[in-house]
């Protein structure tokens, strides 16, 4: 067993989308239903929180008190020194009953990418959108229910994308000088019983790490697509991974507690937690997110 340690007893119903911010050793991290952004002090373990309006799905970061956000309606720049809200691009309608959901910059910092989600997670009618940073809004790729653990190899040459309910882990070639992606594939396949891809991550050798929510486990897979790790959790709902720490060598796991029962709460009191465990293989640092002029000067709202 792994030693696991438990950075903050969040009691978050989803906590999502944790980040490294070296500069201050804080984890800027998503709690989705409760409609707040927050920072972790991993020093401290002082956890500061903002209020939103709306769902924040995922984010990456542009600076300490910026980030460029997927709410639940559209792509944003949040600005947590003024508290405020800029919208960038809603690239679909109501009628389709989805929403944003996992998302991150790919390698080259050019590119913020995000699904969709259909709740009630029936129909394959969500996609994959890049958004630029001159705020240009392109869907890249559909027939998707639940979109999850988005992740870039080291090179920039291969974007991975899960569907939950598939459930299925795609790899695609990406072109690091235009964006554009090409030849989808499965790269794993999930067997029954053992849990939905969720967040994910690439370590410095190309490796996928994979939450698996449901599945109280985070699985490694090398960059043929062979399991190199299965890793069990005390908790049954991870939800996404992150590298950080001063080395890159800890992996920050996020997890959530709303599925739970009141039984299955009693047996794992930390769940909706943000948790942390060393690794051999260190992470790379997450690329900044850009703004382009443009971008800064649209109009903005309150953040709550």
């Amino acid at each position: 067993m792994v030693e696991l340690a438990c950075l903050l007893d969040a009691k978050a119903r989803i906590a999502e989308s944790p980040v490294w911010y070296p500069e201050d050793a804080a984890l800027y991290w998503t709690a989705i239903h409760d409609f707040r952004l927050n920072r972790l002090n991993v020093r401290t373990g002082h956890n500061t929180a903002w209020p939103v309006k709306e769902k924040v799905a995922s984010f990456a970061i542009c600076d300490a008190n910026l980030l460029v956000a997927a709410l639940h309606s559209g792509f944003a720049l949040i600005d947590l020194q003024r508290n405020t809200l800029a919208r960038i691009a809603q690239p679909f309608g109501p009628e389709l009953q989805v929403h944003l959901n996992d998302g991150r910059c790919d390698r080259s910092g050019r590119f913020f990418w995000a699904g969709t989600l259909h709740d009630p997670r029936t129909l394959k009618n969500g996609a994959l959108f890049r958004l630029s940073t001159r705020g240009e809004c392109r869907q890249m790729a559909d027939g998707v229910i639940a979109s999850n653990g988005l992740a870039f190899s080291p090179d920039n040459r291969t974007l991975y994308y899960a569907d939950s309910r598939g459930p299925v882990v795609w790899a695609f070639d990406l072109d690091p000088a235009s964006g554009d992606v090409s030849n989808r594939r499965i790269f794993a396949a999930i067997p029954p019983g053992q849990g939905l891809p969720d967040g994910a991550a690439v370590d410095a050798e190309g490796c996928y790490w994979s939450a698996r929510f449901m599945g109280g486990r985070i699985v490694r897979y090398r960059p043929d697509g062979a399991v190199d790790r299965d890793i069990p959790m005390p908790f049954d709902n991870p939800t996404m991974v992150a590298f950080g720490g001063a080395d890159y060598k800890t992996l920050f796991i996020a997890s959530g507690r709303g599925s739970l029962t009141a039984d299955q709460l009693a047996q794992q009191p930390l769940a909706g937690g943000i948790f942390a465990m060393q690794v051999d293989t260190p992470g790379l640092p997450e690329p900044r997110f850009t703004p382009a002029p443009g971008l800064l000067a649209l109009p903005r709202e309150s953040l709550t």
